[in-house]
């Protein structure tokens, strides 16, 4: 029971620890079905776009998996010139999430981003402990990816408006799947990383509450105290120890006869 335990606090997703993979948004969508598959994906690239800049800014990893249509001489530039290309059916949403200089990039030959890529050394490389997945087709290459990411233990977070297919029924049950099969966080999006900036926040301002408050007096240069300063200094806080002394126990009170009355000077 107790590794049971274990186990599901291990799969909690940790957006600390995490990387966003982008699957298959960089696309010609010239098959079929691809027409009805760019009409659910174009709302969606907006969502990305957002968490995408949220990664960035967190100075998390972002890193694309994206086909390579069968071009085996391809590399990153042109299969962005490919999916951009005059005609192509996802020249448009292909435009709206290009990858920047900070991003990765990986190529895969089929369905899923872990099959016969390097994406398990990247992740090793970057110490990423989760996954938010997001991307097309959320039936095909989104699904087969969780999958292999919870086979590799990889907590998930599949936001529900991260990921389109080319219907929203075929979408849904893919939501469900990964949600119950792979154990994935399917929260929308806005929700999650609002909660997110909320914790941070917080715990910005309690780290802020604990640190003690230095008086002004305290940041000035101070030149060292010379040894009749000590000494002047040292003896003024002598007396006025005595004089506390006395205040609170004085000579004269029956109570505290063990405290001596200071002898008076000549």
């Amino acid at each position: 029971m107790a590794n049971i335990v274990q186990r599901e606090h291990e799969t909690a997703f940790d957006p600390r620890h995490s990387a966003l993979l982008i699957i298959d948004m960089l696309n010609d969508l010239e098959f079929e079905g691809g027409e009805e598959l760019l009409e659910q994906a174009m709302p969606v690239a907006t969502a990305i776009g957002h968490v995408r800049d949220w990664y960035r800014a967190h100075d998390l990893p972002v890193i694309y998996a994206n086909d390579n249509f069968g071009r085996w001489h391809a590399d990153l530039a042109k299969v962005i010139e490919h999916c951009r290309r005059v005609g192509s059916r996802g020249a448009e949403l292909s435009d709206g999430l290009l990858p920047g200089v900070e991003d990765y990039f990986v190529l895969k030959p089929r369905h899923s981003a872990f099959y016969e890529t390097p994406l398990c050394t990247l992740l090793e490389k970057l110490d990423i402990k989760a996954l938010a997945l997001v991307g097309i087709a959320g039936d095909d290459c989104v699904l087969r990816t969780a999958l292999d990411a919870q086979m590799r233990q990889f907590p998930l977070w599949v936001p529900a408006d991260g990921i389109a297919s080319q219907t929203t029924l075929r979408n849904q049950r893919a939501l469900a799947c990964m949600q119950e099969v792979a154990k994935a966080d399917i929260t929308r999006i806005d929700a999650r990383l609002s909660e997110w900036d909320n914790t941070q926040r917080s715990q910005k301002m309690s780290s802020h509450d604990r640190k003690d408050v230095q008086h002004p007096d305290c940041t000035k240069p101070q030149r060292p105290e010379t040894e009749n300063e000590r000494q002047g200094r040292k003896a003024h806080e002598s007396d006025l120890t005595d004089e506390a002394v006395e205040e609170t126990f004085p000579a004269s009170d029956p109570v505290s006869p063990f405290i001596p009355a200071k002898t008076p000077e000549d």
